[in-house]
């Protein structure tokens, strides 16, 4: 019986061919990958191999008793080992990438991972796109995706680069949201006054959050009249509110310069509301013409 069996899966083995598509039956399930029956042989379909999106683990795709379509990839005969496919059988996705998707293009997809410099997004089974952390916001400093983001979420991205040889996808966050700075110009026009809240200091000044996407910066030099000061926290604390004038915009930059000193009255203002017309004074000659 056993050399009738051996015979037998001997003329099974001389009958097949790579790149033959049969099918199986899924007969067990282990970490790596499935062992299919083909009708007295098995083959094993690595996970790798299953899909073209990613398995954890086989039983998450396969269980034990379904009958699948596999592609024979390779046939060891001196070690009777079959290597099995399941994916091959559907086209590449990354082969049809440049047809599918176009620089400007908006899509949605859901984040299924982050990491410290950016989001990847599935767009479909087997196609990731990237948003690097520099492009989730036109001016808030995002130390990490989480920050903002979360697996699981659905997001709408706008598709920055497609290069289906290196199988990547560029995407931006922000660009959907529309740039800020586009109307900033009508917002906020030189010699406005607005009150603000202190985001940050740093050696040379104050940086504010005018709106949640457009920074403005105070320079130390524009915060008081009364003294010099040695840094902004001498008269700034994060987080506080003060009253700001808007000195400079220039939007091809994104800066926005601001100054407080410019709202305090001066020795001249103080002198005009002290006195009214016809009012005698005193003065001492400084300069003659």
């Amino acid at each position: 019986l056993e050399e009738t069996a051996a015979a037998a899966k001997a003329k099974i083995y001389e009958n097949l061919a790579e790149g033959a598509v049969l099918k199986g039956t899924i007969r067990s399930l282990t970490e790596y990958g499935a062992f299919v029956d083909l009708g007295g042989v098995d083959g094993l379909v690595h996970v790798s191999d299953m899909s073209w999106n990613r398995v954890s683990k086989p039983g998450d795709l396969v269980s034990v008793g379904d009958t699948v379509d596999v592609k024979i990839l390779k046939i060891n005969r001196d070690t009777k080992k079959i290597s099995l496919g399941m994916k091959q059988l559907t086209p590449e996705p990354w082969s049809q990438v440049a047809a599918k998707y176009a620089v400007g293009q908006r899509i949605k997809g859901h984040v299924v991972r982050l990491t410290d410099f950016g989001a990847f997004v599935e767009l479909e089974p087997g196609i990731d796109g990237m948003i690097h952390v520099s492009e989730m916001s036109w001016s808030k400093k995002i130390r990490k995706p989480s920050d903002i983001l979360k697996v699981g979420e659905t997001v709408e991205a706008q598709v920055l680069a497609v290069n289906p040889g290196e199988k990547r996808i560029g995407l931006g966050l922000k660009q959907v949201l529309g740039d800020p700075w586009e109307d900033a110009s009508a917002k906020f026009p030189v010699g406005q006054v607005c009150e603000v809240k202190i985001g940050s200091l740093t050696k040379f000044g104050a940086f504010v959050n005018v709106t949640d996407e457009v920074e403005g910066m105070i320079h130390i030099a524009d915060i008081t009249h009364e003294k010099r000061l040695e840094h902004p926290n001498e008269a700034l604390t994060v987080g506080q509110m003060v009253k700001v004038v808007v000195l400079e915009l220039d939007k091809d930059r994104r800066r926005l310069r601001l100054g407080m000193k410019q709202l305090e009255p001066t020795k001249t203002d103080e002198f005009i509301a002290a006195h009214q017309p016809g009012d005698t004074v005193t003065g001492r000659v400084v300069e003659v013409h």
